[in-house]
This record gives C-alpha cells, sequence and structure tokens, in this order.
C-alpha cells in the first residue's frame, strides 16, 4: 500500500471517529433535554439511537426524528413532548439565539421584579421577614394589587393606636398577616392555573419546550371531550388525575368558614382586615363540618353520552384512589351499579358490559332517569343521606323527564346538593324539553372540556 494511499484512509477514519464523537455529544445533550421534560431515556437506548443514525445518516429530518422516536420513546403518552424537544433542538441557529436572547431578557425582568420586592416589603423603614417564595409570589401580582399590598402597609406604618403612633413592635403582627395575604395569593393563582412568573431554565431551547408543553396543556383544557383523540388520551388521563388529586385534598378540609361563632379563624381575620391597616375590626369564624360529603355519582350511559362518561369515570377512579366510600352508578335505561367495579386500564364500556352480564340485561337502547332515581332510592337508600354529594352526569336528554324532575325534587331533599354536569353547551339548554323542570332541584353546569370541569371544582368545593 502507498504512503499517500495510507494517509488518505487514515484520514477519512478520523473523520468518522470526530463525526461520531460529535453525534454521540449532541444525542446526548437532546437526552437530556428529553429527561428534564419526563422521558426516561437509559444509555443503552442512546447506543441504539447512535448506531441507527450511523445507519440512515443525518440528511433526511424525517428519517432521523423517526429513528430518535423508535429508540428513546417507550410510551405514547410522552410522543407529544418528544416532538416539541425534537423541533426545539433541532432548529437553525438563528431561531435558537432568538429563544436564548427572549429567555434572558425574561430573566433580567425577574430579577428586576424580586429586587424591588425588598424595598416595596417594608414597615418603617424596616424590610420584611418573608422567604422568597412568598416575594415570588407577590412579583408575580398584577400591579393593582401589588399597589393595594403597598397601600396597606404604608397606612400600617403611619397607623395609630389608642392616639399613639404604631412603632416597630408591630412588625411581627403584620409580617404574619402578609404571609397570610401571600399565601392566599399563591393558592388563588395555582387554582387558576396562572404560574408564578418566574422564568424558569435560563436555557432558550428547555424554556421553548416548556411554553409549547403549557400551550398544549391550555389548548386540551379547552377542547371538548368527544373530539379528543386517542393519541392524547394519555395526556387527557394524566390531567384528570391532577384534578382528581386536588379535589380530594379539598373534599378532606376539616373546617368550613361559618358565620356564627366557633373557633376564630385568625387567617381569614387577618385577611379581612388588612383594608382597615390591620386592626382587628371585623372577626371571622370558622366551624367543624358536619361531616366529609359521601359523593354518589350518577352517569348516564348513552350513545351521545359515552365520549364524556369515559372520561368522567377516569376523573373518578383517580379520586376513588385517595376518597373513600364513593358511589358510582351507571344508568341507561336501567340503573347499574359499579361501586368497587374499578380496574385500572378498563374502559367503561367493558365496565359496563362486565356488569349488565351479572343483571342479565343487554347493552345499548334509551335512557330513562327516572327508573334510574326510583331505583335508587327503594333499592340503595343508604347512599341518600344529609351528607351525600349527588353528582349526576347527563345531557338531560330522557324519557320521562316530567316523572324524573318529580324525583329528583324528592331526592334534592334529603341530600346536601345535586350537582348536574350537562355535556350540552348551555346555549343549547333549552333545546331540551326537560332541563327547565330540572333546574330548580340542582345546581346545574355546563361541562364539556376539561377546562369547565376544573372551574366547576374550583367553585364548588
Amino acid at each position: 500500500m502507498s504512503l499517500a494511499r495510507g494517509r488518505r484512509e487514515k484520514g477519512i477514519a478520523m473523520d468518522n471517529i470526530n463525526r461520531v464523537s460529535e453525534l454521540d455529544l449532541h444525542l446526548v445533550e437532546f437526552a437530556q433535554l428529553l429527561r428534564s421534560v419526563g422521558l426516561k431515556v437509559s444509555p443503552s437506548e442512546i447506543s441504539d439511537a447512535t448506531e441507527g443514525l450511523t445507519l440512515i445518516g443525518m440528511v433526511d429530518r424525517d428519517k432521523v426524528e423517526a429513528v430518535l422516536q423508535a429508540t428513546l420513546v417507550k410510551n405514547e403518552k410522552h410522543i407529544f413532548p418528544f416532538k416539541e424537544a425534537f423541533r426545539a433542538y433541532f432548529a437553525s441557529l438563528e431561531q435558537k439565539e432568538a429563544w436564548q436572547k427572549e429567555v434572558e431578557q425574561k430573566t433580567t425582568q425577574w430579577n428586576e421584579k424580586m429586587a424591588n420586592t425588598h424595598d416595596e416589603l417594608r414597615f418603617q423603614g424596616n424590610e420584611l421577614d418573608v422567604s422568597e417564595e412568598q416575594r415570588a409570589v407577590y412579583a408575580s401580582l398584577p400591579e393593582r394589587d401589588k399597589q393595594r399590598l403597598r397601600d396597606f402597609l404604608e397606612k400600617s406604618s403611619n397607623g395609630t393606636r389608642n392616639g399613639a403612633p404604631v412603632d416597630h413592635t408591630y412588625q411581627p403582627m403584620l409580617e404574619r398577616a402578609l404571609r397570610g395575604s401571600l399565601e392566599y395569593w399563591r393558592k388563588k393563582l395555582n387554582e387558576e392555573d396562572e404560574p408564578i412568573l418566574a422564568p424558569g431554565s435560563t436555557d432558550g431551547v428547555y424554556s421553548e419546550v416548556e411554553r409549547a408543553l403549557r400551550d398544549r396543556e391550555v389548548e386540551v383544557l379547552s377542547r371538548d371531550l368527544k373530539k379528543i383523540s386517542p393519541e392524547e388520551w394519555p395526556e387527557v388521563i394524566r390531567l384528570i388525575r391532577r384534578l382528581s388529586q386536588r379535589l380530594a385534598s379539598q373534599v378532606t378540609r376539616r373546617y368550613r368558614a361559618a358565620r356564627r361563632r366557633g373557633g376564630l379563624d385568625m387567617r381569614s381575620t387577618l385577611r379581612n382586615n388588612i383594608r382597615y391597616g390591620g386592626v382587628l375590626v371585623e372577626r371571622r369564624y370558622r366551624s367543624r363540618r358536619k361531616g366529609r360529603p359521601r359523593i354518589v355519582l350518577l352517569c348516564d350511559i348513552s350513545g351521545s353520552m359515552l365520549k364524556y362518561s369515559e372520561f368522567i369515570w377516569q376523573f373518578v377512579y383517580g379520586l376513588s384512589n385517595v376518597v373513600n366510600g364513593i358511589k358510582t352508578f351507571a344508568f341507561g335505561e336501567t340503573l347499574i351499579p359499579l361501586t368497587g367495579k374499578f380496574r385500572k386500564g378498563q374502559t367503561i364500556e367493558a365496565m359496563v358490559k362486565e356488569a349488565l352480564i351479572l343483571t342479565g340485561n343487554e347493552w345499548g337502547g334509551g335512557t330513562n332517569l327516572a327508573v334510574a332515581l326510583d331505583t335508587l332510592e327503594k333499592k340503595y337508600p343508604d347512599t341518600l343521606s344529609p351528607q351525600t354529594l349527588l353528582l349526576i352526569v347527563s345531557d338531560a336528554q330522557t324519557l320521562e323527564g316530567e316523572k324524573a324532575a318529580a324525583l329528583l325534587g324528592g331526592i334534592q331533599r334529603r341530600v346536601r346538593q345535586v350537582l348536574w354536569l350537562n355535556t350540552l353547551p348551555e346555549r343549547r339548554w333549552q333545546e331540551t324539553s326537560y332541563i327547565k323542570a330540572f333546574l330548580p332541584f340542582c345546581q346545574m353546569y355546563e361541562c364539556y372540556t376539561l377546562g369547565h370541569l376544573t372551574r366547576i371544582l374550583s367553585k364548588q368545593f
């Protein structure tokens, strides 16, 4: 072999080593990005991806994406995060620079807001003792709400007690009042799905993926449930489980606000007296709950309702894992008890068909809420008590609607509350004959998106 040929072959080999090393570096970085958005990627999977890309090359973007998805994604719920991570990581250099510049601007603005909290949260010139998390809540508030807190601090600093100016000894009480107010705002922002506006990662690519995932969640929350595609099902299940966990924590609260005297509710009292400069003019009290609500779910499984019912059952399945005593029923032409029949991964249709075999009935037919309510009263009277929250999920298109309304009226007087989730948009309620008859005996909400369900839970619990 000639010397020139040897040098040429050695050069080719070194180019291949450099190319493979650069490919390995990028794949490790990409895998780290995937891990940051919830995917589990092992070193062996990175090795498989490297081998696949070595075989097909890096020319065809679609083929590269297909190989990486095939080797790095193991669960269908991770397909969308993977696609967004791929789009961002393999974007043009100009686009990445623009994202990085945007993140740096947001970080600078956030740091300025946090620095301002040290100047604004003061009492008679002294900085108040609040945590960094509480400062972040304050920094995230709309300007009008921040101004109200500043006005409260100013009035408190200039206030008097028994004709004498207040002094530094009042600072601990003021700090407790401020912490209570910021804790209220933190919970409110979380309940309204308004994130604390910290910039998060300082990496432009990761920040772009986070933004895309947040936008996706908002879009899914606002979409009609019957239009959710099978590919989006895992993502929706995750959101539903989160909702059920939130409700579970709210259902198990031990106290409720009370107008009649009981134990003094100090947090509510301080928050309500902010307008008076912290002077306890009005007092708030709390009393023991009568008892945790006993949830009874009655779900319509007619053809028009089946898609919605599937999501509601997923919600109840998640809730039943943390709240005991939920009674569940489906109804078409008859009442079908389903308590204790939940199994992970089982669809509502399979679950109902399995229950129907035991009753000798068949799937299908119309909807008769009157029969369901009558059976509930006669066969399951123990489910109806002053602690019962009866939750009905139906579009109210039923046979014997007048009889059903009369039965619902009788049940409503025996239970704590009847809550009706109607999958028809409210603008169409007038098209359904019997909704007007049902309304006096229940609190009815339109509920055909996950966003609706979120708002209902926040309002009712």
